[in-house]
């Protein structure tokens, strides 16, 4: 999935080092250390190594030329980092601590890397949080879930939302800052960006604009200005592709309100199989689904299938008018809050349509059928 820029750390170079606008990064440990330090520059979708250094009575040494704010990371060969944010002229000194070298260092003589250090080490302290609540969760058994389940699918998200909201704040008291890009493009893992909510998209723009009158040449504000006109295009598809597989699925089951604001839950359909589909009416994909799983439905509801319809749809009514207009059979049910739907993001959804397939002992069996695969799957449970 691509999102907004696949950049972990980064950012562009501006282009040309033959400058004499030199910057000079010394470090020390206060542990023993030995081996070798690798410098690198972050460019647009990749980080190059620029620079090694040999690690000598715990310290090490690197220079580099410059003609404007760059981002480089200083890297260990357990593939730890630390992250910078350089100008021409600045005399750096990093000073670590102990193990992990990425939560534990202090540094003087560059005001931009210390606010990329502020960053990742928030964002540290949220994947901790969110890897105890992940351990708790996988530990309950299925009666201790039933009681505490909730509570922590809501603790998770509540990790998320202070983490996403860190980084907002951070974001509109440093536009003008190189660094402001560090805090929109950040991850909470592979998939899954801080800001992952649509609206967020304006937060891209406030910075773009900011970085273009400020850096008009950087090649990396010229690639965020063409990521923000990429993502108003992309936007609603970017809604449900957010947090990965953080829980296990085979134990959630959603309850949401059906068109007669009914709460509905997957649980009461147990000895059953049961598709759980995800759509949305304003994706025509979704709509021609919809023909398929009115066939399917048709074939096979008499032999034991049950149908979950779970929408995302942003305009409620809309919705409610198609499901009557449509005469859909099944039950149907919508995400309370599509723009951060907790319940599709637990169940690793990240486009639409989508499904998961429930067995009659409520075990999911089968995710992403769709088409001509979920057409196959039927024939291959009702008519063996």
């Amino acid at each position: 999935m691509k999102r907004f820029a696949p950049v972990l750390i980064a950012a562009a170079v501006l282009a040309g080092c033959n400058s004499e606008n030199k910057i000079t990064i010394r470090g020390t440990f206060n542990e023993p250390m030995e081996g070798t330090v690798y410098l690198d520059r972050s460019e647009v979708e990749r980080a190059t190594m620029v620079d090694s250094a040999v690690i000598k009575k715990g310290k090490f040494k690197f220079t580099a030329e410059v003609t404007g704010p760059e981002f480089y990371q200083v890297r260990f060969a357990n593939s730890e980092f630390v992250g910078l944010l350089v100008m021409p002229g600045e005399n750096i000194s990093i000073e670590f601590g102990k193990s992990p070298l990425a939560m534990n260092y202090t540094l003087q003589g560059s005001p931009g890397s210390e606010d990329i250090r502020l960053l990742d080490r928030q964002l540290l302290v949220t994947k901790t949080r969110l890897d105890s609540v992940r351990d708790i969760y996988s530990e309950l058994s299925d009666e201790e879930l039933a009681v505490r389940g909730p509570e922590l699918e809501q603790a998770f998200v509540n990790i998320v939302d202070v983490q996403r909201m860190f980084n907002i704040k951070f974001i509109l008291e440093n536009m003008s800052s190189m660094s402001a890009i560090q805090a929109l493009y950040q991850r909470l893992d592979e998939n899954t960006y801080v800001l992952y909510q649509p609206r967020d998209l304006q937060y891209l723009k406030i910075v773009s604009d900011s970085l273009s009158v400020k850096y008009p040449v950087s090649r990396h504000v010229r690639a965020l200005k063409e990521n923000v006109t990429t993502e108003l295009n992309r936007m609603y598809i970017d809604r449900v592709a957010s947090l990965a597989s953080q829980l296990p699925e085979t134990r959630l089951a959603p309850e949401l309100p059906d068109v007669n604001g009914i709460m509905q839950s997957v649980t009461a359909m147990k000895g059953k199989y049961v598709l759980v589909s995800f759509w949305s009416t304003t994706e025509q994909e979704c709509m021609n689904e919809l023909a398929l799983l009115k066939t399917i439905y048709e074939a096979y509801h008499r032999k034991g299938l049950e149908i979950f319809q779970v929408s995302l749809d942003p305009d409620e009514e809309r919705w409610k008018n198609i499901v009557r207009f449509e005469e859909i059979p099944w039950i149907s049910v919508r995400e309370q809050d599509p723009e951060n739907p907790v319940y599709s993001r637990l169940m690793n959804i990240t486009r639409l349509p989508s499904s998961l397939l429930y067995d009659p002992e409520g075990n999911i069996i089968n995710t992403n059928l769709t088409g001509r695969n979920l057409s196959i799957r039927m024939d291959q449970l009702f008519n063996k």
